[in-house]
């Protein structure tokens, strides 16, 4: 009779310490994962990065498409596995092709993924950056882009919009025609953005439009209206007068 008492007694102890154990146990682990989840949301928070400068040269072809080529200049502080660059497409037949390079420190070209939403291409493209700076080369060709009226042709684009959610510290857009013989009353160029934007022509023909400070989500388009001439090979044709507008 003693021995069984002392017996249950000793097993109802053994059973409490286990639960405390197991209490424990599972308290440490409850810790272990906040104390991670902490960290990860301290190290997420604390990643940053900063487009310090985006230069683009765009050339109009005869047939009214563009070529661009983009140089976007990037300040990573942590670990990151690539940039995104969204591009409307809207007011032109699509990309010919697009390719993607590390312009600095290294020379090399990069894969990317790219999807489609409405009028928007949305590229991604990998390259690991960990506290550093890098310049990314984006080249691409879009098709029908300038179009042709009766009485001028007119190039209208935007380069940034409201899909853009990173600042850019500075920005410059060099805009050649396909022939740098015009004159001065043939010619209108307009730039829409900040109102500090700059546009100018230069004594070889060429248009740039220059910005100090982009805030994300704000617009940068040119329009430049320019002599029928300069596209005869251009497919995208309206029958109306639109150099006066």
């Amino acid at each position: 009779m003693i021995q069984g008492t002392v017996l249950c007694i000793n097993l109802k102890a053994i059973k409490g310490v286990v639960k405390i154990k197991v209490k424990k146990i599972i308290g440490f682990a409850l810790l272990i994962i906040i104390l991670f989840s902490f960290a990860t949301f301290i190290s997420c928070a604390e990643r940053s990065f900063e487009i310090t400068d985006y230069q683009a040269q765009v050339k109009i072809l005869e047939n009214g498409d563009i070529q661009v080529s983009e140089i976007f200049k990037y300040s990573f502080d942590g670990d990151f596995n690539g940039i995104i660059r969204t591009i409307g497409i809207k007011g032109s037949d699509g990309f010919k092709y697009f390719k993607a390079s590390e312009y600095f420190p290294e020379d090399k070209e990069l894969e990317y993924t790219q999807s489609l939403a409405a009028d928007m291409v949305t590229y991604k493209i990998y390259d690991k950056s960990s506290n550093e700076r890098k310049s990314f080369l984006l080249e691409y060709q879009l098709e029908n882009v300038a179009t042709l009226y009766n009485d001028t042709a007119e190039f209208y684009w935007k380069f940034f919009d409201e899909s853009n959610t990173s600042p850019i510290g500075h920005i410059k857009i060099g805009i050649e025609l396909p022939s740098a013989e015009v004159l001065p009353e043939e010619l209108k160029v307009f730039g829409h953005g900040p109102l500090d934007g700059k546009v100018s022509i230069r004594e070889d023909g060429k248009i740039v439009y220059e910005v100090d400070g982009l805030s994300s989500k704000e617009m940068v388009e040119a329009r430049i209206l320019f002599p029928t001439h300069m596209i005869p090979n251009s497919s995208k044709i309206i029958n109306q007068n639109k150099f006066a507008e």
